[in-house]
């Protein structure tokens, strides 16, 4: 009998498909040994999500292809690196699917994520959640990073894969599509020379996502809490981590200050007005681009891991810190005319209120990365 003769198949149209359909999918699935080896692929057919259908030029599958080399080469640095962990690259894309099934067999049968502490008899669900959220990441071609244990019988080699979503074609086929993935403000008439460099951006993501993995293998994932917040609280404070890291692996690698640092740190700056809260990471990265180069230089990878904490240290928010943050940048969000963008809720904590000075000082923080990047003055949205 076919693996797919153990489950019932259940579609939704491609519109349909949202977070909620979790639950729906999970129903219609019987776990066991049997079927749970063909967990991922079934996932794909039970969402009936379709492959995007755009073709490609010559010129943009030879730049995507550029891209996709580049993320072996740079795959293959932590590789050799960091020899418990196997790094790889999930396509997205027209290539989702296949992707899907490649992990499938990677990561083997009874494997568990560790991005996130759980206790063992919930392993199955916790690794079922992630899955999903791997697929929403691959269909939607958004970027994204997560550290498996393998179980029984995986391709992987080694004991740790960590394995990445990222799309060449979404982010890395012009500057212009680079800088507009990660700011969602208007570009039309922006100087080219004002865009982040794509190919520095490659690399720049490749070491954010990296670190989160290592930074999980190493330290454990999101401790388990019942704080209401506790979770986008420790994600806030490792998303910092990962873009100060990042960062540091920049100027290594070109053993210089190059105009990226700049540009990255402004495009951070005003993380705001994409209405997101996690990636408000300019101060901790302001602090990289002060430290001493000579000693970033000299530095291992493992000893730069090292060092971003201790810098970070010093700018880290306890929880109640960050419960006022999270009050003070809605406020901020909402005077700049934005939306908050969280699928998290309650998007507020109950008994606080903006702190006006601090609001104040994000808005003006904001404007004036925004005013610096883009070269012209911020009108406020009505």
């Amino acid at each position: 009998m076919a693996i797919r003769d153990f489950i019932t198949i259940r579609r939704w149209p491609a519109d349909n498909v949202n977070f909620y359909a979790y639950n729906s999918v999970k129903s219609t699935i019987t776990f066991s040994k049997k079927n749970y080896c063909c967990l991922l692929t079934l996932l794909v057919v039970c969402l009936g999500i379709a492959p995007h259908s755009l073709r490609a030029t010559d010129n943009i599958a030879s730049k995507v292809e550029s891209a996709n080399i580049a993320i072996q080469e740079r795959l293959a640095y932590y590789n050799n690196t960091f020899p418990e962990i196997q790094f790889a690259h999930l396509k997205n894309s027209q290539e989702w699917y296949q992707s899907l099934q490649a992990l499938e067999l990677f990561i083997g049968y009874q494997a568990t994520s560790l991005d996130y502490e759980h206790p063992a008899d919930l392993r199955e669900d916790l690794l079922f959640a992630t899955v999903y959220k791997i697929q929403l990441m691959l269909s939607h071609r958004m970027t994204s990073s997560f550290l498996f244990r393998v179980g029984q019988m995986p391709v992987a080699k080694r004991k740790h894969v960590c394995v990445i979503t990222l799309d060449p074609e979404a982010m890395f086929i012009s500057n212009r599509a680079a800088t507009a993935y990660f700011i969602d403000i208007p570009l039309d008439g922006v100087q080219d020379s004002r865009f982040i460099d794509k190919d520095k951006h490659l690399d720049f993501i490749i070491d954010h996502e990296a670190f989160h993995c290592i930074d999980s293998f190493l330290h454990g994932g999101i401790p388990m809490s019942e704080k209401t917040f506790f979770t986008r609280y420790d994600i806030y404070r490792r998303e910092i981590q990962a873009d100060m890291f990042a960062l540091a692996m920049h100027i290594q690698r070109h053993k210089r200050e190059t105009d990226y640092v700049t540009k990255i740190i402004q495009l951070r700056g005003m993380s705001l007005l994409n209405g997101e809260l996690q990636h408000c990471s300019a101060e901790g990265m302001l602090r990289i681009k002060q430290y001493d180069h000579t000693a970033i230089n000299d530095s291992s990878v493992e000893q730069l891991l090292t060092l971003v904490k201790q810098i970070y240290s010093p700018l880290a928010l306890s929880y109640q810190q960050y419960l006022q943050y999270r009050v003070d940048a809605v406020e901020a969000i909402q005077e700049l005319g934005k939306t908050v963008n969280e699928y998290d809720k309650p998007v507020l904590p109950d008994n606080l209120v903006p702190q006006q000075e601090k609001v104040r000082y994000m808005i003006q923080q904001t404007i004036k990365y925004y005013e610096a990047f883009l070269g012209t003055p911020y009108t406020f949205s009505e």
